[in-house]
């Protein structure tokens, strides 16, 4: 019997969607986890606080020279179970701004799980890599809109085994999502869809695809993360069945 949605505990869901989005560079810094890719995207350019440093002060520190080395903010992904206990109310009184309060949603997958969404949809291509077309619906929604900065997305993409999904239409992709295989799990990733075809349900057909996709590789179950303030996307995956179990957000070291 696969575990119940409610079962899934925010802190191994910390852990376990960074290796969906993996950072291109990671350094410990007693506990905590240092995540650097350019500054693209903050999931890959953050901390993760999952340990509880042995001088909080001291750590912070070092945490905020080795961000600074790189020209970036230091940025920590705040959850429940975030360490030490205490953490965003100590970084907020440092002046650490708020930023894109997140849900963190889950679907556990039964072993007859398949609602025949993607099941001979003729629109649904699937690849092991992004396909040029796949990428451009990427980046034209949600960036990067710089060569270098596309180039690290890609790298970022390229370090964890996924299956890339397109809805193709006339030959044009119209829109896509992304599934991470993370162990006997898979994050839902990337779903967008092209601005002029938006609201012809094409966003619910390709992560309907990918979910009979994660049930034919018998995953027990599936995450997304989705912004608090977009409830269309909200409505959408509960009516799949996710529910919210976790939530995150950023804390941004303040300009100098």
């Amino acid at each position: 019997m696969k575990q119940d949605s409610r079962s899934a505990r925010p802190a191994a869901l910390d852990e376990v969607m960074s290796r969906g989005w993996r950072a291109l560079e990671e350094e410990a810094v007693d506990g905590w986890v240092c995540r650097f890719s350019g500054g693209v995207t903050k999931r890959a350019n953050s901390v993760l606080p999952l340990g509880e440093p042995a001088d909080f002060a001291a750590a912070l520190a070092v945490v905020e020279h080795r961000y600074a080395d790189r020209g970036l903010p230091a940025v920590f992904q705040i959850s429940p179970d975030s360490m030490p206990p205490g953490l965003d109310e100590r970084l907020a009184e440092r002046g650490y701004l708020l930023d894109s309060p997140t849900l963190v949603q889950y679907l556990a997958l039964a072993e007859d799980t398949n609602d025949g969404g993607g099941d001979g949809d003729p629109r649904i291509e699937y690849s092991d890599e992004p396909s040029e077309a796949w990428l451009e619906t990427l980046w034209d929604a949600e960036g990067p809109n710089v060569p270098e900065a596309q180039s690290l997305s890609r790298r970022i993409l390229a370090e964890t085994p996924s299956v890339y999904a397109s809805l193709v239409f006339e030959g044009r992709v119209e829109a896509i999502a992304r599934l991470a295989l993370v162990g006997n799990l898979g994050g839902i990733y990337a779903v967008a869809t092209k601005a002029d075809s938006r609201s012809r349900g094409h966003g619910r057909a390709v992560v309907r695809a990918l979910l009979t996709e994660a049930s034919n590789r018998n995953l027990e179950g599936l995450w997304l993360q989705v912004v608090e303030s977009n409830h269309i996307a909200h409505g959408l995956y509960e009516s799949l069945g996710f529910e919210t179990v976790s939530r995150y957000h950023y804390r941004v070291a303040p300009p100098a």
